[in-house]
């Protein structure tokens, strides 16, 4: 087992003050079979208040808001965790979640007949080969997809960023009849969030990392939050009163101690 530290940091600035604003945060690491939480903190823009609660996929929230006119909004998560193997029995979940196509993660034909593996494998050893026929297959380009792009147009594309890997990757799963959800979390070292998949083999889900080829999570990852594709679990979500252009800025780090 290995202790890393985790320190997410956003920071959402408005062109101009908003008011009523809402939001729902999933920036805090799971409590599950392979990670225990040590210690945790989270600190927000002081005219926020925040109450935690989970939402439909059991998956950790903080929600709250601010009703006075303001034009930052900032958060900090931070804490150490330990993490063990990456492994995760079943808990009751029910699979036509994960095993039919979502919103994000529908197929077409081509991407059924690029998809097709032999029939005679394990599920581990189709969900390996789909791990690295995702990354053969896309090139790591930034910028070239948004949040609400489909599987089919990143198939189409043949690149995008982690999101994009994991969307694909799912869909390719779920063609093949193999259970499979996007997870978000962090990723040892510095930057932003990063996504994977988890692919349940009968008994357990067990995590693909198709962005770095890794058909086998060790160390180095934790988990925040899984759903059916992005949609279900982003990092951050809110709705505010006024005509404001919001940007984002965040910060990742991830370090074992």
């Amino acid at each position: 087992m290995r202790r890393y530290l985790y320190n997410y940091q956003t920071i959402v600035t408005f062109s101009e003050p908003v008011s009523g604003h809402s939001v729902m945060l999933r920036c805090q690491p799971a409590a599950n079979a392979f990670q225990t939480i040590e210690q945790e903190h989270v600190v927000a823009s002081p005219d926020y208040w925040l109450t935690a609660g989970t939402d439909a996929f059991g998956n950790r929230i903080l929600f709250g808001g601010a009703n006075e006119p303001h034009s930052v909004f900032a958060y900090v998560s931070t804490g150490i965790v330990a993490v063990d193997t990456y492994f995760l029995k079943q808990r009751g979940e029910n699979m036509m979640l994960y095993n039919q196509s979502s919103q994000l993660t529908s197929v077409n034909d081509a991407m059924k007949e690029a998809a097709m593996v032999e029939t005679g494998m394990s599920t581990v050893e189709k969900a390996q080969l789909l791990c690295h026929r995702v990354y053969e297959m896309l090139s790591y380009v930034p910028e070239t997809t948004t949040v609400e792009t489909p599987a089919c147009d990143v198939f189409s594309k043949q690149c995008g960023v982690c999101q994009d890997y994991a969307h694909l990757m799912i869909a390719f799963c779920r063609a093949n009849g193999l259970p499979a959800r996007y997870v978000n979390g962090f990723l040892e070292g510095t930057g932003q969030t990063h996504a994977w998949v988890e692919v349940f083999d009968g008994y357990s889900w067990q995590g693909y990392d198709p962005t770095h080829d890794r058909a086998q999570l060790l160390q180095g990852y934790v988990k925040i939050a899984h759903g059916r594709d992005s949609a279900d679990c982003p990092v951050s979500r809110g709705i505010f009163c006024g005509h404001a252009v919001q940007q984002t800025q965040i910060s990742v780090t991830l370090q074992e101690l």
